[in-house]
């Protein structure tokens, strides 16, 4: 009777610890990426009362006799495998991880801890760190890619080297158009004037005026294009000190451009010296432009100058400021610039365990290393078919109606437990009333 007493007592303080996981599970409930956790009992030892027997020659076997002493926790494990819904945010910088990954975390730059949490923002110093605590989120720094096993460290997204980027000059440009054979402008001496704006190696914009004329003879298929002056973005004049005249050559017959500047295939290169050394070379290509009679009474010709090559590439940029950020579903950093460029500037990793289920919870939504859980496998999170999507927000995976079931199934175990205890009490007295 006594067994009964202490198994009772063993099954209270079980359905009591199960009790105290339910209300952890509900109090967390809309805790960001909370993984819900379940309670497993188990059986104590047994005493045995009649030992089992063989078969003998006239008897059967006989089963040993045993009585159990009560039952005892025998795990408390993590959902870690379900993953939480999908809550919308609108905040760039929250993301949530679809996959078996987690984001790499660290109080201190040295200690790494593991989260599903992506509520994420950037601190006084710039860089990515967690909302609630403030712990840095690690990755790789550049626009290299992460390699598996990389060595991660803290995302400083707004430094000196991110908030500006430095211009690119202009390489390449092209005339396109034709040159009307009856415009009499060519015939005088200024020409027809012709500008181009370019981008030096310094960021900043640069005008190119140029003059073009007959060419200082009677033929009309032939024709002279010169530099006449540079001009910085405050209209002060810069001297050229490199020769720039390029002479070019139309078929009389179909007007196309047989030659510039000695080629063939009508690409001139342009170079600069002096002060205006920061332009260029610049690749100037002319094989779009015609020489023709126009057929409007006016004889105007109809000749451009282009920035970049026909392709609307080689334009250059000039230097620009950070606007703002995005990151893509592999967790990529992409800082966005007032020049229009888009530049990848860092990377979010994540780690996978052999056993998930094994990690150790550390509070503020963080997980440890154990034995259990095996090393942390650095990696993209694309690596395994994963993804992050910003601007939400994995939810808590607490399912409530299984918890509301299982706080009456609890609260009925432990309610039965308790009549064990009351019912042995009174066969004892029972038994102590004998004595009478």
């Amino acid at each position: 009777m006594m067994r009964s007493l202490w198994s009772g007592v063993s099954g209270l303080t079980t359905h009591q610890m199960e009790m105290d996981v339910i209300g952890n599970n509900i109090a967390n409930v809309n805790t960001t990426a909370y993984k819900s956790q379940a309670t497993g009992f188990s059986d104590v030892l047994y005493q045995t009362v009649k030992n089992g027997t063989g078969a003998g020659d006239n008897v059967a076997t006989t089963n040993a006799a045993q009585i159990g002493l009560g039952s005892k926790v025998s795990s408390i494990y993590t959902n870690i495998s379900k993953s939480g819904s999908m809550q919308a945010t609108g905040n760039a910088f929250d993301m949530m991880i679809t996959g078996d990954s987690f984001f790499v975390i660290s109080p201190d730059s040295q200690t790494r801890n593991f989260s599903r949490d992506g509520a994420f923002t950037i601190d006084a110093q710039g860089s990515l760190v967690t909302q609630n605590n403030g712990y840095y989120v690690l990755g790789v720094m550049g626009d290299g890619g992460i390699t598996p096993g990389a060595n991660v460290t803290r995302l400083d997204l707004i430094t000196d080297a991110t908030k500006t980027i430095g211009g690119t000059a202009t390489s390449a440009s092209y005339f396109r158009g034709n040159i009307d054979s009856l415009d009499g402008s060519f015939n005088e001496v200024d020409g027809k004037s012709l500008r181009l704006e370019v981008f030096g190696n310094d960021g900043r914009t640069y005008t190119l005026k140029f003059k073009l004329t007959n060419g200082g003879d009677d033929a009309d298929n032939t024709y002279s294009l010169s530099l006449s002056s540079v001009q910085d973005e405050e209209g002060n004049l810069l001297q050229n000190t490199t020769d720039t005249n390029i002479n070019l050559v139309y078929s009389k017959g179909s007007g196309k451009l047989i030659d510039a500047g000695g080629n063939e295939n009508g690409i001139v290169t342009m170079s600069f010296g002096g002060g205006a050394s920061m332009i260029g070379p610049l690749n100037i290509d002319f094989s779009n432009t015609t020489n023709y009679a126009g057929t409007t009474a006016s004889h105007s010709s109809s000749i451009y100058a282009y920035k970049g090559d026909v392709r609307g590439l080689n334009v250059g940029y000039a230097n620009g400021t950070m606007t703002g950020m995005s990151i893509t579903d592999n967790g990529s950093v992409f800082a966005k610039y007032s020049n229009g460029q888009t530049v990848k500037i860092a990377q979010i990793a994540v780690a996978e365990f052999n056993n998930a289920m094994g990690l150790e919870k550390v509070g503020d939504n963080l997980y440890a290393e154990s034995l259990n859980s095996g090393e942390a496998q650095i990696m993209d999170v694309t690596a395994d078919g994963g993804y992050m999507t910003s601007g939400v927000l994995e939810s808590s995976n607490v399912d409530l109606s299984k918890e509301f079931t299982d706080m009456i199934t609890t609260q009925r175990g432990f309610q039965a437990n308790s009549r064990v205890i009351t019912t042995s009490d009174e066969m004892l007295q029972i038994l102590r009333g004998l004595k009478r």
